[in-house]
């Protein structure tokens, strides 16, 4: 009897100690496993950081510099372009004053020369008779010399047309009429001055 229970006894322990030992390899083989995946994904995080850190550290050097480079360089251009505006005003101002200068110095016209003394001739471009004659001895009686008289025939004018041979000639002319007009022409007749009567001063 009593060998029969020692003999279940040593059946049961090393059923047992079996098992035991089956567990114990079970879990070994799970730290194992577990073990290989925690290390497979701590490489993995430490490589994509690694990655992140070279991609960074990249463009902050190449990156950063190419912009320090180009800001230094920008200081000079900017200070050129200052520069040529500078010189571009001072240009313009110079020529500005160049322009005005001569403008200032522009010869003025020419001086009025008297009529008095030189030869008149008074003609009558209108249908009205005696209007050349009228005007000769009003003339005549201002201190003028009108030696001739006649009819223009070109044309009928409106306002009265003073021809002389020499500029500054004839302004003191115009205020004997309403809206003469003075001009430097050449006269056929052989008179220093001109005057063709208009409709306006006909008498």
């Amino acid at each position: 009897m009593k060998l029969l229970f020692a003999i279940l006894k040593d059946r049961v322990f090393s059923t047992n100690m079996s098992q035991c030992w089956e567990v114990l390899i079970l879990n070994k083989k799970m730290l194992k496993v577990f073990g290989e995946a925690f290390l497979k994904t701590l490489i993995v995080i430490l490589g994509v950081a690694i990655v992140i850190f070279a991609i960074y550290f990249m463009i902050q050097v190449f990156g950063g510099g190419k912009k320090d480079k180009k800001s230094t360089e920008d200081i000079p251009i900017n200070t050129m372009d200052l520069n040529e505006d500078e010189l571009s005003t001072d240009d313009s101002s110079d020529s500005s004053a160049d322009t005005t200068e001569p403008g200032s110095e522009e010869p003025a016209s020419a001086e009025p020369i008297s009529s008095v003394g030189h030869s008149i001739e008074v003609l009558n471009s209108t249908d009205t008779a005696g209007v050349a004659a009228g005007w000769q001895e009003r003339l005549n009686g201002e201190g003028f010399t009108v030696s001739q008289i006649g009819n223009y025939e070109t044309e009928t004018l409106t306002s009265t047309k003073i021809i002389v041979s020499q500029e500054g000639m004839g302004q003191d002319l115009v205020s004997y009429f309403q809206n003469a007009t003075v001009e430097v022409g050449t006269i056929s007749s052989g008179v220093e001055i001109q005057i063709i009567i208009g409709t306006e001063d006909a008498q």
